[in-house]
């Protein structure tokens, strides 16, 4: 009793350490501190996470010398150490379980380190589940919510092969999930994250089968066209259209997938397939480009760092087939990308501060408005990976952005209106 007492404390040590350790605010880089603009922009020629989502499980080092996720089943309350109506851990060794009903509160380490656990169903007799209750459970694949229970931060934490939530929507576990950049379905059928998709040749795009603990055999129906990993890491071949599979348990699912060449027009017809649906508004088409390309394009920081900026961050190029630009280089992705949608779309020439800076203005229920998608993606820490959109100059009127950025006012469309300065 000694020593699991030990190798508890041991755990929650470590958890709360690498909380704590997280616990750096990270400090965004407005593109304005970074140099990358041409002073003639139509000279550049066009042809020149959350702890959750942690490292592959090949990068994990083997932690026990047990049998890890033996495809028992396990709802036998001998195996689950609950005190009044609260879980204070579980010592079974079986693949898949369901949480007794007499349980209301799943505690803080009931599960950590467990090395068998692979699925977890969560009944609607659960309504609590604390920090850490799902901590270090290397071969854990997925949690399946039928209530409603409040799940406090990193209740899911370093657990390495965890694929997916299944919860309700709108119920707080789906948006933790969302929170903690975890993949969630509102089903507990198993199914495909990626069920249909086009790629440009030479892309990868990682494909996963939710809601199953079972191992998965991937196959490719063209491997010129598309090949496919053990893992699901789908790689674009050559144009052509195939078939990307997944079997489990006997069940078959299939993904379709379409290559196309890599050039920017069909980057564009990409995008417009992957995130523009003919029913959204004008509105919500500009939002999904512009977090489409903070989500697919960083800032060339190294280049700025290195003081050496390649023509090609300067270009829509860059931005649409490198995905690597600075802010000119967005601007005319940006305006290529309006320019399909039939948006109307300007490229502003201005400064932010005393370096040159370029960005757009879009019109929008007959009113131009300003839209920075640089300065929306900033450098975070020294680094450039952000994908998390930010909003602060997104459809701005002229008094908001005259506040960072200078341009020759009577050169471009008035954006008077306030409507979306918040």
């Amino acid at each position: 009793m000694c020593k699991q007492r030990f190798a508890l404390l041991l755990l929650a040590g470590l958890f709360l350490y690498g909380i704590l350790g997280m616990g750096k605010t990270p400090v965004p880089v407005q593109a304005s501190s970074l140099p990358g603009f041409v002073s003639d922009p139509e000279g550049i020629p066009e042809s020149t996470a959350q702890p959750t989502t942690a490292p592959s499980p090949t990068d994990v080092p083997a932690q026990s010398t047990g049998n890890p996720g033996s495809d028992a089943e396990s709802t036998e309350n001998s195996e689950f150490v609950i005190s009044g109506n609260r879980l204070v851990s579980y010592r079974g060794t079986a693949a898949k379980i369901t949480i007794p009903s007499s349980v209301q509160t799943i505690s803080s380490m009931a599960f950590a380190g467990n090395f068998y656990l692979k699925a977890v169903n969560i009944p609607d007799t659960v309504t609590k589940i604390e920090a850490g209750a799902f901590y270090n459970c290397p071969y854990l694949r997925y949690l399946a919510f039928d209530g409603n229970p409040t799940m406090q931060k990193y209740a899911v934490y370093n657990c390495v092969r965890f694929v997916n939530i299944s919860a309700g929507k709108n119920t707080k576990p789906y948006r933790y999930a969302l929170a903690s950049d975890i993949p969630v379905v509102a089903t507990k059928k198993s199914t495909l994250a990626i069920k249909k998709v086009t790629l440009l040749a030479g892309e990868n795009e990682k494909n996963a089968l939710y809601n199953t603990y079972q191992n998965v055999q991937w196959k490719s129906s063209k491997n010129k066209v598309v090949s496919v990993s053990s893992s699901g890491k789908m790689k674009a071949v050559g144009a052509g259209k195939a078939e990307v599979s997944a079997t489990a348990d006997g069940v078959t699912y299939t993904c379709q997938v379409t290559v196309l060449k890599r050039t920017i027009n069909n980057r564009i017809i990409q995008i417009s397939k992957s995130i523009i649906s003919k029913k959204m508004t004008r509105y919500q088409k500009i939002k999904a480009v512009h977090n489409w390309m903070i989500a697919h394009v960083k800032y060339d920081y190294q280049g700025y760092r290195s003081g050496i900026l390649s023509p090609l961050s300067h270009s829509a190029r860059g931005a649409l087939l490198k995905g690597v630009a600075v802010c000119d280089g967005y601007a005319y992705a940006f305006q290529k990308i309006m320019k399909h949608l039939h948006i109307p779309c300007r490229f502003v020439v201005g400064r932010s501060g005393n370096i040159g800076h370029g960005w757009n203005m879009v019109k929008l229920e007959g009113k131009w408005y300003h839209i920075d998608v640089t300065f929306d993606d900033p450098i975070v820490n020294g680094s450039d990976a952000n994908t998390i959109p930010r909003y602060k100059y997104f459809l701005k009127s002229t008094s908001v952005m005259r506040r960072t950025h200078t341009w020759k006012i009577s050169k471009y469309p008035k954006c008077k209106s306030k409507k979306y300065d918040g």
